[in-house]
């Protein structure tokens, strides 16, 4: 986004930012951009990046950011005013909950009923909830809406049939597939069954589509999709940068 505004915005809105040569980096410590997709996927994002020229660095971990300075685990650095840090989701630490219940990244332990460990009677699913009896997740699922609500349904159900005495359901996690759009019909997309993969302007519109019908009403679809026609035809948005200049030094006696 940031590239293409850098491209497309910027030079019409603010033609004296757009000749600065603002630099854009993207900074991942694992060997490979999104890592829980496929091989092709992470090299057509890596690719598609570098030629809008985002300059990738992998393998490589930020351990501080102090004086407009990013600190890398290597001693190097990046002088910058700008830093957008998006390495996760930390859930949040419920007061009363035995620390046992607690796994990686905060998220609570639960069995494959989704209750969680040392408790009787609460249950958690979703970004909090790390359930690792799923044989295909072992290390815990991924923190996707689709997997909140999977759970959700199976442990309504398990209380309805814990209600009749009817034996529980574990949960197990039915993968849809996985989308990533990158760039104005630049995206990814990965189905296991059948196992496909597609990018480019049709996995963009693939992806289009899945969050435009995920939207509540009709009306929210309809002005949804005018506005993304009218940015893919304009290379524009309503949306607009405001950028607030310093403070104008007072004049002095001397200087009227």
């Amino acid at each position: 986004m940031l590239a293409e505004m850098r491209e497309n915005i910027l030079e019409k809105d603010y033609p004296e930012l757009s000749r600065r040569g603002a630099r854009i980096y993207l900074v991942d410590g694992a060997p490979a951009l999104l890592m829980p997709m496929s091989e092709k996927s992470q090299k057509y994002a890596y690719d598609t990046l570098v030629e809008m020229g985002v300059e990738v660095r992998l393998n490589t971990q930020v351990t501080d950011y102090m004086n407009d300075t990013v600190i890398f685990a290597d001693g190097e650095t990046i002088q910058t005013k700008t830093l957008f840090w998006t390495a996760g989701v930390i859930a949040k630490i419920f007061e009363g909950m035995p620390p046992e219940g607690y796994g990686q990244g905060r998220r609570l332990l639960t069995d494959e009923y989704n209750k969680v460990t040392g408790t009787r009677n609460i249950y958690a699913i979703g970004d909090t909830c790390l359930l690792t009896s799923d044989e295909n997740f072992r290390r815990g699922h991924p923190q996707l809406a689709q997997v909140a609500l999977q759970q959700g349904k199976n442990l309504a159900e398990n209380f309805i049939a814990t209600l009749h005495d009817k034996p529980l359901k574990p949960f197990v996690y039915h993968d849809k597939g996985s989308l990533a759009i990158i760039g104005r019909s630049k995206a990814v997309a990965d189905f296991p069954r059948p196992r496909m993969h597609f990018n480019g302007f049709i996995a963009w519109v693939t992806w289009l589509f899945v969050h435009l019908f995920s939207l509540i009403t009709y009306r929210n679809r309809f002005m949804t999709m005018v506005n993304w026609v009218v940015a893919l035809l304009t290379k524009d948005q309503s949306l607009r940068m405001i950028v607030r200049p310093s403070p104008a030094r007072k004049v002095q006696p001397e200087d009227e």
